[in-house]
């Protein structure tokens, strides 16, 4: 499959995401997400295709969100995005190419859930830490216990501050960004999960300082989800973690 042929199922998927997204929790069951009382409308046949769905959506009265004119075509357009690059950069067999797109669906599906409602779903979270799981075992070219070290430590790195924010009642990290970073280890294995981690250390720190600037001028309400940057790093890791890992080792 070429690399455009790739992209345009990545609409098509990324369109399938959307809903994923809107019927997954909380969104299923947050007042005001999904219409009270109104039966959604049938959609059109037409009103599913990619770029024009989320006028489908929006006459269906299915999301009423007011970023959803930005959120269906950036969910549409990443996905089309990583799927083609992927075609460059995964390694042959094909179907580790084919569990790798299913792995970034899912990632693409938790990052915009958190940018709406701060949260990680354990419908999403927990299947992708066990399949995550299970398929490192048949990985090429990696050890077989790499998957399981990396879940231990993507668990163990993040375990102290959810349990200190549950202690202390603030929100340093949820629970959902600790199953996150363990599936993420389970996919990537141990060395990479440690460049996706610090990709998503330094991006989302770059935008907790954004924010709390902005905390300054009023805009107290601003809550910091953490899981689209791990999201970041963890593709960045899955694409490029060779080439990085090359250049870093040339430079040195």
């Amino acid at each position: 499959m070429e690399p455009g042929l790739l992209a345009i199922l990545g609409l098509f998927v990324g369109g399938i995401l959307n809903v994923v997204i809107d019927r997954s929790p909380p969104h299923d069951y947050v007042e005001g997400v999904v219409s009270v009382g109104a039966r959604p409308r049938q959609l059109k046949p037409w009103e599913w295709l990619p770029l024009v769905s989320v006028f489908g959506a929006f006459r269906s009265r299915r999301v009423p969100f007011p970023n959803l004119w930005i959120r269906y075509p950036a969910v549409e357009l990443t996905t089309a995005a990583v799927f083609g690059i992927a075609w460059y950069r995964l390694p042959d067999p094909a179907w580790y190419l084919a569990i790798s797109l299913v792995f970034v669906a899912i990632l693409v599906a938790l990052a915009f859930i958190d940018l709406e409602t701060t949260y990680l779903p354990d419908v999403l979270t927990l299947p992708l830490l066990g399949i995550g799981i299970i398929v490192s075992f048949f990985v090429p070219d990696r050890e077989w216990w790499q998957g399981l070290a990396g879940a231990a430590v993507g668990y163990s790195i993040f375990f102290p501050f959810a349990w200190i924010g549950d202690r202390l009642s603030r929100p340093v990290m949820g629970w959902g960004d600790v199953k996150l970073s363990a599936a993420l280890g389970a996919i990537l294995g141990l060395t990479p999960l440690f460049l996706a981690l610090y990709l998503g250390v330094l991006i989302g720190g770059a935008v907790a300082v954004i924010v709390y600037a902005a905390r300054l001028f009023g805009f107290n309400r601003i809550l910091i989800a953490y899981g689209p940057y791990l999201v970041i790093g963890g593709i960045v890791s899955m694409l490029y973690f060779r080439a990085i890992a090359d250049w870093i080792s040339g430079q040195l």
